[in-house]
């Protein structure tokens, strides 16, 4: 019978992943610099905080060599979200008449059936379907010198999509609005942020415990204010120069937010509950959330760790950045010496090493990632010597002076650590240097390539717009 049950379980599981047509393009691109102004003007820059020489025989020492042997051994599923955006110009006579795309891709990978084909000598096409599931889902949002047909202004429309998009529920459960209120609720009764009418500004206090509404007004101008708003995505708008930087933070943070959501829905499931020591959830990029709505990263820290003894596994893998590029920089260094990092290694980067070899310490701010961070960097050197940077949540549901010194930089505070590291070693592929599956996956689905992908959106967009 408990047999039977898992079974019904994992096909519940799959079942939450609703199938949508997936599409997949090929990015080609060519930078090519030959202006010889360009050369001219290159030649006035430097660079303005010159890195000192690596100490290596110092730094090999930080890497520490871990026992993972089968730590991720309950690990049966693996979850991940990618997104890619562009925006579609809507007629050739008004080039700045714009619509942006947003395609979010949630992928999940059976590790037992992965393993299982791994076996084999020739693989079926059919059961490589099978050991995978990906759902599209697609946010589309007036851009510049669009509007919605109610003559709503550009920010206004903007908001409504915005929205629109976030009273989806993903999973057939709940929406993307339920889980950012329920990450407010974990750290505030009560939220206050400014009306988005940028006539008025009054400060609007939205009551998280006692109220279930997502929509309510401005007690001074009338505005209609939604939940989202909180989150400060259409200040990234300029009424005159375009959306800016809107589809970018969008979304990263609504990246975060989807993975919340199908966690939540997880939990909330009596069938799939007990499957969550099962999982492990993968932000693809770092633990943080940057621009605009970066305070809702203090708010996912907060419910992670009230979540902590749960049993699910969260990190984020980072595929590029100045931490990447140091990590490819110091393996050259110390091999140009003779010098080996460990396998099955890792170095907790600490803000001290950070601040010596990567990059100037900020001015402002007395931590690394203060105002946008909510985990701890990691650099992997892995079982068949590939590099990752990844990303693991603080222990500590918020951050303190005493909690970076006592906690965030003391690895032994990281208990998913090695199961982390061994899970990396198991889904780990060879489709690019630091490349695992579940991440590969949810990108191939999400991306939107630049030729013909986007020609054929702007082709769509117009002809469905002219229809109307």
């Amino acid at each position: 019978m408990e047999g039977r049950e898992q079974e019904v379980n994992i096909e519940l599981l799959r079942a939450i992943m609703p199938y949508i047509n997936e599409f997949s393009n090929k990015i080609s691109h060519e930078r090519i610099i030959k202006n010889p102004k360009v050369i001219e003007k290159l030649k006035e820059f430097k660079i303005s905080y010159e890195i000192p020489a690596l100490q290596t025989n110092d730094i090999i020492k930080l890497f520490q060599q871990i026992e993972t042997k089968e730590a991720s051994q309950k690990i049966k599923f693996v979850f991940t979200v990618d997104s890619s955006y562009v925006e579609v110009p809507l007629n050739n006579n008004i080039p700045s008449a714009t619509v942006g795309i947003v395609n979010f891709s949630v992928s999940i990978v059976d590790l037992e059936k992965k393993y299982s084909l791994s076996k084999s000598e020739f693989i079926d096409p059919q059961k490589f379907n099978d050991m995978f599931n990906s759902s599209l889902l697609t946010f589309v949002t007036p851009g510049h010198n669009v509007i919605l047909k109610e003559d709503l202004s550009t920010i206004q429309s903007i908001r409504l999509s915005i929205f629109e998009f976030f009273s989806q529920k993903p999973f057939n459960n709940l929406s993307l609005l339920d889980t950012l209120k329920d990450i407010l609720k974990s750290k505030d009764d009560k939220i206050s942020f400014l009306c988005p009418n940028p006539d008025c500004h009054t400060n609007i206090d939205w009551d998280l415990k006692n109220s279930n509404d997502y929509i309510d007004n401005c007690p001074r101008c009338g505005e209609r204010i939604y939940l989202s708003d909180w989150l400060r995505l259409h200040e990234a708008v300029d009424e005159e120069l375009g959306t800016g930087s809107i589809l970018s933070r969008f979304s990263q943070a609504s990246e975060h937010l989807i993975v919340l959501n199908l966690l939540q829905t997880i939990m909330n499931n009596q069938f799939l509950n007990n499957l969550l020591e099962n999982i492990a959830f993968i932000i693809d990029g770092p633990l943080a959330i940057y621009g605009q709505p970066a305070k809702l990263h203090a708010y996912i820290l907060r419910y992670l760790h009230q979540l902590r003894d749960k049993g699910f596994i969260y990190f984020g893998v980072i595929k590029s950045g100045r931490l990447k590029d140091h990590f490819t920089i110091l393996e050259e260094r110390l091999k140009q010496q003779g010098i080996n990092i460990p396998y099955n290694s890792f170095m907790l980067v600490n803000d001290e090493y950070r601040f010596k070899y990567i990059q100037r310490r900020p001015k402002q701010n007395k931590y690394f990632g203060i105002e946008v961070l909510y985990g701890q960097d990691f650099l992997f050197y892995s079982d068949k010597g590939k590099k990752y940077v990844i990303s693991l949540p603080y222990p500590v549901p918020e951050k303190t002076d005493l909690a970076f010194k006592e906690y965030i930089f003391n690895h032994k505070a990281y208990v998913t650590l090695p199961i982390v590291l061994d899970l990396l070693n198991r889904i780990s592929i060879d489709l690019y240097e630091d490349a695992v599956l579940p991440i590969a996956l949810a990108h191939k689905f999400a991306s939107i390539s630049l030729n013909p992908g986007i020609k054929i959106l702007e082709i769509f967009t117009k002809n469905y717009i002219q229809q109307q």
